[in-house]
């Protein structure tokens, strides 16, 4: 997945580009080192990133979500 991220960039583009709700991603959620908020979120997680292998509750909060 490291390699569609770095296609993205290479185009110029972000994350958040593609995706108008990135501000709910987790991965959004850490860059701004809100901790307390991805706790929150990441408790009992359902959902995984592919993108980021990151895990969430809900599947608003990924930017590409997989069911574990």
């Amino acid at each position: 997945m490291v390699e569609k991220k770095d296609e993205l960039t290479d185009a110029g583009l972000e994350l958040s580009d593609l995706h108008p709700d990135h501000e709910k991603h987790l991965c959004h959620i850490t860059s701004l080192r809100n901790m307390k908020t991805v706790g929150a979120l990441s408790k009992d997680a359902q959902y995984l990133c592919v993108v980021c292998g990151r895990a969430a509750r809900r599947a608003v909060n990924l930017c590409e979500p997989a069911k574990l």
